[in-house]
């Protein structure tokens, strides 16, 4: 046919993509000219042989694609989506991502998790407050919501809309209330803490009361005796025992070996196995004093407060 120009060809209606084809110059081909040789391919050849091509490519409107392999950083409306390929980094609202995942956003926004069926049955993660001064936030879409922490779907953990906190129970307090389902526990060695309003200790335990010098035992001595440790004070209850009796001469030692150590002296408190007689008592340092006399009984029943 005649040289035409492109522009002046009649418009394609009704397009057969396996069949319809476009010219092309095969360069890798001479048999035709030193410059290639020309050659026809259908539309479907075109989008289904995995072409490669470089340079930016620009797309206008609306693309529809099973699936896709990009090979390489991707950016989408940077910085709103930025995949860099070389590090293995994604980053959505930061355009040189320095982890692994980050998502920058400014003020209030951040990223939002919602329920299909009601937006508001959501969490949001956010980071607030101005330079200097930030918060990281994690809170519910929308007021009268609780956030509820849990494993393998079941709720370990409850912050209710009161901001009363329940772990393995729900809270049923007010005002902000922390509330167990079975305590703290402290380590069975504890570090002491720096600051003097940390409770960094508590333990409860035995301990066996040594004879004091300041008994008169008739027949076999016994003792036993517990400790509650909440920080630095002490809790001690004990008691020592004479197999026919025992008396406690004033100013006399009732018994060692405290539990732990006293930083300085504490009044205390004893009496006797028939509760008819009692005595004034002293702690000092590893000892247990008795102040006023007891006369004797079969065991004397001590107790104390103090601080290490």
């Amino acid at each position: 046919m005649a040289d035409t120009k492109i522009t002046a060809l009649t418009a394609l209606t009704a397009a057969d993509p396996a069949n319809d084809v476009i010219p092309i110059v095969d360069v890798s081909d001479t048999t035709m000219a030193a410059s290639g040789t020309t050659k026809k391919i259908s539309v479907n050849n075109i989008l289904s042989s995995s072409p490669t091509a470089s340079g930016a490519l620009t797309v206008t409107g609306l693309v529809t694609a099973g699936s896709a392999t990009i090979t390489g950083n991707l950016t989408v409306d940077s910085p709103t989506l930025v995949v860099d390929a070389t590090n293995d980094r994604v980053g959505i609202g930061k355009a040189s991502p320095g982890y692994k995942l980050v998502v920058a956003a400014a003020t209030t926004d951040g990223m939002q998790f919602e329920n299909t069926s009601d937006s508001n049955r959501g969490g949001r993660i956010t980071s607030t407050g101005t330079a200097g001064t930030g918060k990281f936030g994690l809170t519910t879409t929308s007021s009268g919501y609780s956030l509820s922490f849990g494993i393998d779907a079941v709720e370990k953990m409850l912050l209710d809309t009161s901001g009363n906190f329940g772990v393995g129970v729900t809270p049923a307090g007010t005002g902000g209330c922390l509330q167990l389902k079975s305590g703290i526990t402290f380590p069975a060695t504890q570090v002491a803490s720096s600051d003097a309003n940390t409770l960094d200790d508590y333990e409860e335990g035995t301990w066996t009361p040594t004879q004091g010098s300041g008994l008169t035992v008739v027949g076999a001595f016994s003792s036993s005796g517990t400790y509650t440790k909440v920080g630095r004070l002490v809790t001690i209850v004990g008691r020592v025992n004479g197999a026919t009796s025992v008396t406690a001469g004033a100013g006399g030692i009732i018994c060692g070996a405290l539990p732990f150590s006293a930083s300085d002296q504490a009044a205390a408190t004893a009496m006797n196995s028939t509760f008819n007689a009692g005595s004034f008592c002293a702690v000092n340092v590893t000892d247990f004093y008795a102040v006023t006399a007891m006369a004797g009984t079969t065991s004397i029943r001590f107790s104390a407060t103090y601080s290490v």
